[in-house]
């Protein structure tokens, strides 16, 4: 079967008109009917597209094959995904990433202002601060959520680029590793810092206590780069395996509103000990406990479940 053929055949089987298959891939009606027709041939990247589109392989396009099977020799079930459309959603969630880890690193170090400046002006710039943070956090839970087929189906790649990828991936899992553990340390090293400052009847407010949220969310950000790539990087390596703890999370993931309740709650209580009793520290503590309540909630309830 040639290419023409099939092309029509997997268009027939989608049940699309020209015209809407034309729009999906964004050309023009005359381009689909004259593909089809044997006059022409698409240019390689509406062949990606269209491999996406009708979840088979590019090779089961450009090939004289009738039936799209796998290189293995067996018909595979599941969304295709090239190495470009692979190389492209690890992109784009390297970028939301980076984008989330600024946001909540942001939050963590604006607790600096309050605690070390009184004037007015500080607690303008502490609010200011803090709602840049969470400007950046919505703007990206609100934006459109691109790749979703990968992250829901079972995927298909060439054999060729999937061993190639995994043993990359093995390297990179180290150096996200090192990642993680140097914020881990970071972050333990951070709780001697109380130790370090003057005894006087202000150290709560001593210079060096500034350190601490800044190692916070230096930590933060690496844990979040860190373990965004890694969980990525799974669901392409392991991927039958990642599809599966995904339906898990689908269910579980009604218990979710916990946490739209809690943190904005605990916000609030922290704002409130440190705007009318002056207890900006250690008034951070809410948040430790309001993590360790949502967890234990969650547990609980997924036990029930």
């Amino acid at each position: 079967m040639e290419f023409y053929q099939k092309l029509k055949k997997l268009r027939a089987q989608k049940g699309w008109s020209q015209e809407e298959f034309a729009e999906k891939l964004q050309v023009s009606r005359q381009a689909v009917s004259k593909w089809e027709n044997g006059q022409g041939f698409p240019e390689t990247e509406k062949l990606v597209k269209m491999s996406r589109l009708f979840q088979v392989s590019l090779d089961y396009l450009l090939k004289d094959e009738d039936q799209p099977f796998g290189e293995q020799g067996t018909t595979e079930e599941g969304y295709y995904a090239s190495q470009e459309v692979v190389e492209a959603y690890l992109l784009n969630k390297k970028q939301g990433a980076k984008k989330i880890a600024a946001g909540v690193a942001i939050l963590i170090v604006s607790i600096v202002l309050p605690m070390y400046f009184q004037e007015a002006f500080s607690y303008v710039l502490f609010m200011m601060v803090v709602a840049v943070g969470v400007a950046i956090l919505v703007w990206q839970g609100l934006s459109v959520k691109a790749y979703k087929e990968l992250e829901t189906q079972p995927l298909i790649f060439d054999d060729s680029f999937i061993q190639d990828f995994r043993q990359k991936s093995l390297a990179n899992r180290k150096r996200y590793g090192i990642l993680i553990v140097t914020g881990i340390v970071t972050i333990i090293l951070s709780f001697g810092i109380p130790f370090l400052t003057n005894d006087t009847g202000h150290a709560d407010r001593d210079p060096l206590l500034a350190l601490m949220p800044l190692i916070w969310a230096f930590a933060v950000y690496l844990f979040i780069i860190a373990g965004s790539a890694m969980e990525s990087e799974r669901l392409v390596t392991n991927n039958e395996e990642y599809v599966k703890e995904y339906e898990q999370y689908e269910k579980s993931s009604r218990h979710g509103w916990i946490h739209a309740v809690i943190w904005p709650l605990a916000t609030v209580i922290f704002l409130a000990i440190g705007f009318i009793w002056d207890v900006w520290h250690p008034g951070w503590l809410v948040f430790l406990f309001a993590a360790v309540f949502t967890i234990a909630y969650t547990a609980w309830k997924s036990s029930k479940d």
